[in-house]
């Protein structure tokens, strides 16, 4: 089963407030309840390139995939790729913890690759 998992980006992206940041951006109350709570039975196609262009992802960065049965659990099918395990993205926190000269050592790593 596909779902549509906007959690794991806000994480990984700092926003602490993910509803307000959807309707900040465009999206109407309701769809951006649903969004937020991954309470998803379908999603158009724009608000699918709407929410990577905002985001800075593609859309196997939004989806998630579990098949429906073990029949469905193929290791070598493409579907694999966005398969998600509960690994968390806390840089955050990893960051706030480090000295500042380890921080000018990732911002100057950052910059080469921008």
């Amino acid at each position: 089963m596909m779902q549509l998992n906007l959690q794991r980006i806000f994480k990984a992206r700092g926003i602490s407030q993910p509803y307000k940041f959807l309707v900040q951006n465009g999206f109407v109350p309701f769809t951006a309840h649903k969004y937020k709570n991954s309470k998803v039975e379908h999603i158009r196609l724009d608000h699918i390139e709407k929410l990577c262009v905002l985001l800075h992802c593609t859309p196997n960065d939004i989806l998630d995939w579990a098949p429906n049965d073990l029949l469905d659990d193929h290791p070598n099918h493409p579907l694999q790729k966005i398969r998600r395990t509960e690994k968390k993205i806390e840089i955050a926190k990893m960051l706030s913890k480090m000295s500042i000269e380890k921080l000018e050592e990732i911002e100057k790593l950052l910059a080469a690759h921008n």
